[in-house]
């Protein structure tokens, strides 16, 4: 009897032995499976993108997008690489939202160090130049327009989306002016010249400017009241016009994003032939338009004016800018002013010059504005 017990006993105990010999082999293969798994990942996400560079260097759109798409779905974390690559067979095959949504991610996790950083750069202009194309409309409508808006209309030039590096790139500015960062601007129209005294009065029925001449720009008008005046012109005209922003006016100012110190120009010794300021200006404004022009057709971009715009003013706001249309901070206590007047000296009408005013301030007769408007109605 006590041998039968002894046996079974020891039946027993080698039961209990091999049962956890079996969970703990269990447990270990599982973890070996599983670093397994995740080695086979990240092994098929380098082929597909290898695959991908390979499709787009042979200029097979459909199967580069087809491969990261596949890439996509994968239980791995996706590099930068992945949105460059995602992003410019994306804008081949025509999706340019999900391609600058792409591009823009890029930028964003590489910074200016990413060894596709230029390319990106380039290929986010070509997308919203693209897209622009594709949203603007080929007949500009012109029925319930009152005189004024018809003015106003004609004089719109149309500034192509693109990126830029805004701040002071010439290192001549200020704190608020730093740090130079990139920013990508959706295309827009932007008003030829400053909004003039005759066409305030067509909207409002008075004109509130100190210098009276009907086709010199509006003055001593506040952001308020600019935002009644366009308030009623986009009632009576169906439009969506607006201030535009501080990024917005940089990038038009600077011929579409060139490295320009002044509106037009990098040279000093030509601002008179493009700006009404200081001892040229006479102390007063004068006729839009009667200038040279800038790189893409905006007059007084520079000089007799200060122009608003629609952001409020932050002096670190620059510390914080997305890169993606920037519509300034939430909040603040004046709205930006930019392009210096005629009053200004060299400094102030700096194409990267940043200002500020109290928005219910209208006591200057340096300070005016011109519209913006975006491509959809």
């Amino acid at each position: 009897m006590q041998t039968i017990r002894t046996g079974y006993n020891r039946q027993i105990f080698f039961y209990y032995l091999l049962t956890l010999v079996m969970i703990v082999l269990n447990i270990g293969m599982t973890d070996v499976f599983a670093q397994g798994n995740e080695l086979s990942y990240e092994k098929q996400l380098d082929s597909l993108l290898n695959t991908a560079t390979s499709d787009l260097d042979a200029e097979r759109w459909e199967d580069a997008v087809h491969n990261l798409e596949r890439a996509k779905k994968l239980a791995v974390s996706l590099p930068g690489e992945f949105h460059y690559l995602f992003g410019k067979a994306l804008l081949k095959t025509g999706n340019y939202d999900y391609s600058l949504s792409n591009l823009t991610d890029y930028i964003t996790l590489e910074g200016r160090e990413g060894k596709y950083f230029e390319e990106a750069i380039n290929l986010i202009v070509e997308a919203r130049n693209k897209q622009d194309e594709k949203r603007r409309p080929t007949v500009e409508p012109h029925h319930q327009v009152t005189k004024a808006a018809e003015e106003i209309e004609d004089g719109m030039v149309f500034v192509k989306g693109g990126c830029f590096e805004m701040g002071d790139i010439f290192n001549t500015g200020g704190s608020d002016e730093k740090p130079v960062h990139t920013v990508c601007v959706s295309g827009f129209y932007l008003g030829r010249t400053e909004v003039t005294q005759k066409q305030w009065a067509y909207v409002t029925g008075k004109n509130p400017s100190k210098f009276q001449c009907e086709d010199c720009p509006v003055e001593r008008v506040s952001w308020d009241d600019i935002q009644e005046f366009i308030k009623k012109l986009n009632e009576k005209t169906g439009m969506n016009y607006r201030l535009p922003t501080e990024a917005e006016w940089e990038y038009a100012a600077r011929s579409g994003g060139l490295k320009q110190q002044w509106a037009g120009t990098n040279n000093e010794g030509e601002i008179g032939e493009y700006a009404w300021y200081g001892s040229t200006a006479e102390g007063r404004t004068h006729s839009v338009g009667s200038k040279q022009p800038n790189g893409i057709g905006l007059y007084d971009m520079m000089g007799n004016v200060w122009e608003w715009c629609s952001d409020w003013y932050d002096k670190r706001y620059y510390d914080v800018s997305p890169a993606k249309d920037p519509q300034g901070p939430s909040e603040g206590h004046g709205r930006v002013l930019r392009g210096g007047g005629w009053r200004s000296k060299d400094k102030g009408l700096r194409t990267t010059d940043r200002n500020d005013f109290i928005p219910t301030e209208k006591k200057f007769s340096d300070i005016g504005f011109r519209l913006a408007r975006c491509l959809q109605y």
